[in-house]
């Protein structure tokens, strides 16, 4: 702690700025991503289903169940506070934990705890960064795993618990360090830095930590069968590789374009300093260790840049790459006035970005008028029906002509935490002549402005929505 002090005393402010902010200003639960996994979580408890997340008495099978349930526990624990508040502090803390891990993974490299220090700064304050810090998502279990695997690996059960972190946040993607370790030693092998026995050391220890997990997947398939197969492994994997399912289209060039809107000028100091380190890397001035630890997540951004589904969220594990090689850049200046621009640089990092971001005024929810909406039916309705707009209507028509939906698209609505704050189950309806069939019975609806006028006993008007009480 007193060797590492700069790194104690930034990690501090960073939780403390954040903890008042969250504490302070709580708000309600965003569309979608974690109103899905509080809800799942809670669910999950409520209804003693452990083996995988729920959503509405049925199972989600897109997803593993550990981290939702983990969000659920702690909605249920800390029960002298409010779930906004508690959910999004243990992501500050997984956040805080991450940085820490990000230190040491590239000061391997840098041998330079200040210029480590810098990498940590730009990454936290990168706008991705600072939003998963401060919201229920699983990016950051997935970034935790892949780091904590690396930087433990020497140690088999260590390694192990953070690759099952990862492999319980994203599934098959949690395994990213397992091919990335296997080609560094392959490679270490035919370049005879190593000989055969570590090799073979090294494969035995991989392939048991993957047969360990694999387990799950035997276990999932042997219990859910089919459906599982297909939107486990088909849907939330393969297809969002091979075409643009659901709203998430973007141009070719979606990840590199966003990359530079995240990281500003950090961006080209990375590039540049990607391309020193591999001309280091070629003059022998880097090893190959060196080499995977300074590219580690560089793999992860150009597999992106693959993928025909494009959501920004996905570059997040990348943020901490640019970071590390925009500082490697830095880092070729003349060591004499190293400290001088450090100082310089990490004070224009730590008060221009944060001032230009104005991260204790920045909110990424409010209460909408669908919020107050299901506070009230949630005292004054037994049940709801609601009516997906027109627009979304068509939309959603359209996509699955193009066969761009999976077998959960329909599940959520168009906000999904209707179903937290409701607190009960909610039928989203996508053809009116369903929810028409419906409207015959007696209960509570929810319409849009622009949808046919419905009579009943009584209507309220929340923004652009109709409750209407038969």
């Amino acid at each position: 702690m007193k060797k590492h002090w700069p790194l104690v005393l930034f990690l501090i402010f960073y939780f403390s700025i954040i903890a008042f902010k969250l504490i302070s200003h709580p708000t309600p639960f965003f569309d979608w991503d974690e109103s899905l996994y509080i809800q799942t979580g809670k669910e999950m408890i409520e209804q003693s289903k452990f083996l995988m997340p729920v959503w509405q008495g049925a199972y989600w099978l897109d997803k593993p169940p550990l981290i939702p349930l983990i969000y659920g526990l702690i909605t249920k624990l800390t029960f002298f506070s409010t779930p906004e508040i508690t959910t999004r502090i243990f992501s500050l803390i997984i956040s805080i934990i991450i940085l820490g891990f990000i230190y040491v993974f590239y000061n391997r490299v840098l041998k330079n705890k200040w210029l480590s220090i810098l990498v940590v700064a730009i990454t936290g304050f990168t706008p991705l960064f600072l939003q998963r810090a401060q919201t229920v998502n699983l990016d950051i279990f997935v970034l935790l795993g892949w780091l904590g695997y690396v930087i433990f690996f020497d140690n088999f059960f260590v390694s192990l618990f953070f690759l099952f972190i990862a492999m319980m946040a994203k599934s098959l993607i949690g395994f990213y360090p397992i091919a990335l370790i296997t080609i560094c030693y392959l490679y270490r092998f035919f370049r005879k830095e190593i000989k055969i026995i570590e090799l073979k050391k090294i494969i035995k220890k991989i392939f048991i930590h993957s047969l360990i997990l694999s387990f799950w997947y035997v276990a999932m398939l042997t219990i859910f069968g089919q459906p599982f197969f297909r939107q486990h492994i088909i849907e939330s994997h393969f297809r969002r590789v091979t075409s643009s399912i659901e709203f998430h289209f973007g141009e070719r060039t979606y990840y590199i374009t966003l990359a530079i809107q995240q990281m500003g000028y950090f961006f080209y100091l990375a590039v540049i300093g990607g391309i020193i380190m591999l001309i280091n890397f070629l003059k022998k001035k880097v090893s190959t260790t060196e080499l995977f630890f300074s590219l580690y997540l560089l793999g992860w951004f150009i597999f992106l840049n693959l993928t025909k589904t494009k959501i920004f969220w996905y570059l997040y594990p990348a943020i901490p790459q640019f970071a590390f090689l925009g500082v490697y850049c830095i880092k070729q200046i003349n060591q004499k006035s190293l400290k001088i621009f450090f100082y310089l640089f990490l004070t224009f990092v730590l008060f221009y970005q944060s001032t230009k971001q104005n991260i204790l005024a920045i909110i990424y929810s409010k209460p909408e008028p669908y919020y107050y909406l299901s506070l009230y039916a949630k005292n004054n309705c037994q049940s709801l029906n609601v009516l997906i707009n027109k627009t979304s209507r068509n939309d959603f028509g359209t996509l699955d002509k193009l066969g761009l939906l999976i077998t959960t698209t329909k599940w959520w609505g168009e906000h999904p935490s209707m179903v937290y704050y409701f607190g009960k189950k909610i039928k989203f309806y996508y053809q009116v002549e369903s929810f028409n069939n419906s409207f015959k019975n007696t209960g509570c609806f929810v319409i849009d402005k622009n949808d046919e006028n419905y009579s009943g006993i009584r209507s309220m008007k929340y923004g652009d929505y109709y409750l209407i009480v038969k």
